[in-house]
């Protein structure tokens, strides 16, 4: 994992779902880990992305929070985003995905 974002992990009070609070640049460098994270973040169930602490999201983060709305689909789990601001949230609404998962 790159200093310029960090990942972290930690199950919703209730047990309800598994929160990632997901904070700095997540793009290209954070891909693959915040896809990793997501899916078996999945394995345990709902999925709650805390984008409140990201500054910066590309089209290649993007996808990886795509695909894990994706697959919470198919496996019949929730999935949705909370905290997006600024550029992000920007990023989020003019592509469409704040529509899938809820920012």
């Amino acid at each position: 994992m790159a200093d310029s974002y960090k990942i972290g992990q930690e199950r919703a009070a209730g047990g309800t779902a598994t929160v990632l609070t997901l904070s700095g640049e997540l793009d290209i460098n954070a891909r693959d880990d915040l896809r990793a994270a997501i899916l078996a973040a999945l394995d345990d169930g709902d999925v709650v992305l805390d984008l409140a602490g990201v500054t910066f999201l590309d089209s290649e983060a993007l996808g990886s929070l795509i695909d894990g709305y994706n697959e919470a689909l198919a496996r019949g789990a929730g999935y949705r985003a909370a905290g997006a601001r600024g550029l992000v949230e920007r990023v989020l609404t003019v592509s469409g995905a704040r529509d899938l998962f809820g920012s």
